[in-house]
């Protein structure tokens, strides 16, 4: 039965990456680009390359059926500082749970993320100069997971997302499907230590039905000329299309210590595909080096093809990314606190910056 399911999910995969991706026709003729702004830390430091190593919490951005691998429980929280010197402020909290004996009943999670730009100035062509106090907008993001270990080699997952963008005037929201899975394997099984080094994902992100806005802030007040009678006129808004897109990546883990009988120092190099239907396809490749899975470096660097002559359209954080993490235990039973940092330069502002904290509990087998 289990064999069934994944092969459907690997083909529900594969279609819908082959009927939503790749048409550079419709490049920038998307909506809702918040859902291309990496919350996780450790994958903003690794250039977004890890789709096929990203594991618990983390994978709710790059690939869902990473999930599968929380033991127990992990609690995590993150804010970026989006282009310094824009004041704007992105917070991400996310939960996952794992259901059944030992994970027999897959781990379900949620993810809650909202953008937080300030206020801003109201106004008009009658009142230029701020004379009518402020508004803010409201973008968020609310998604539940559910992720499952199919063999010691599998792992697959899906996450329905509500997403809402919009003030209190004008709102658009709906409903996007992620999908994606895992496969890891020990490339050298004849080592002592027999890790599963190898790794290769596949996920598509942001499915979903058209948006478009709506609210009494397109409507406008006018007056009949011949009666001078006062109307109002509701003006519609054009659909837009979610910003859907497919990730491939692979990763491997390099053990550097010299003897066979320890895994002290680990190198793990990483490369992801990024495939999208409405922007340029983006390249990317990162490496983590870590001791005994307490301290942690990371760096990355992410390449965005250019489908125009006269305009550099680019995603403003693309290029190069480095962060650094700690897991600092706490009991004997599993339970640690990881903090991690990141960094991303970009063409205009100050660059971004990004801070995480997660809570794993009792997660030792």
């Amino acid at each position: 039965m289990k064999k069934y399911i994944l092969q459907t999910l690997v083909a529900f995969i594969g279609i819908l990456a082959t009927a939503n991706a790749g048409n550079p026709d419709r490049a920038g003729g998307a909506g809702a680009t918040q859902l291309l702004v990496n919350p996780y830390v450790r994958g903003v430091g690794l250039g977004n390359s890890n789709t096929a190593s990203a594991r618990g919490l983390e994978s709710y951005y790059l690939n869902i059926g990473g999930l599968a691998y929380v033991k127990k429980t992990e609690v995590q929280a993150s804010q970026t500082r989006y282009l310094v010197g824009t004041d704007i402020y992105l917070n991400n909290f996310g939960m996952a749970q794992s259901l059944g004996e030992n994970g027999s009943g897959g781990v379900l999670g949620i993810a809650f993320t909202y953008w937080d730009m300030g206020s801003i100035p109201i106004t008009t062509t009658e009142a230029p100069d701020n004379t009518l106090g402020t508004y803010t907008t409201q973008i968020l993001n609310l998604g539940l997971a559910y992720s499952k270990t199919f063999s010691n080699s599998i792992t697959g997952g899906l996450m329905i997302r509500y997403v809402s963008e919009g003030t209190a005037s004008v709102n658009a929201s709906g409903i996007t499907l992620d999908a994606g899975v895992q496969y890891q394997t020990a490339l050298n099984p004849s080592k002592k230590i027999k890790k599963q080094d190898f790794r290769f994902g596949i996920a598509v992100r942001n499915l979903g039905p058209d948006l478009s806005f709506l609210g009494s802030g397109l409507s406008i007040n006018s007056s009949v000329t011949a009666t001078g009678a006062s109307r109002k006129t509701l003006f519609g808004s054009q659909p837009f299309n979610m910003p859907a897109l497919a990730n491939i990546g692979v990763a491997y883990d390099f053990r550097l210590d010299k003897g066979e009988e320890t895994y002290d120092h680990r190198l793990t190099v990483s490369g992801n595909f990024n495939y999208n239907a409405f922007s340029s396809n983006i390249t990317s490749f990162g490496a983590e080096y870590g001791f005994k899975n307490m301290f942690m470096l990371r760096t990355g660097y992410a390449h965005q093809e250019n489908n125009f002559n006269d305009i550099d359209y680019k995603s403003p954080s693309y290029g190069i990314s480095v962060g650094t993490g700690f897991n600092l235990p706490i009991s004997d039973a599993g339970t640690a606190l990881s903090i991690d940092y990141a960094y991303q330069p970009t063409i205009i502002f100050s660059g971004i910056h990004s801070i995480g904290f997660k809570l794993t509990l009792g997660s030792k087998e």
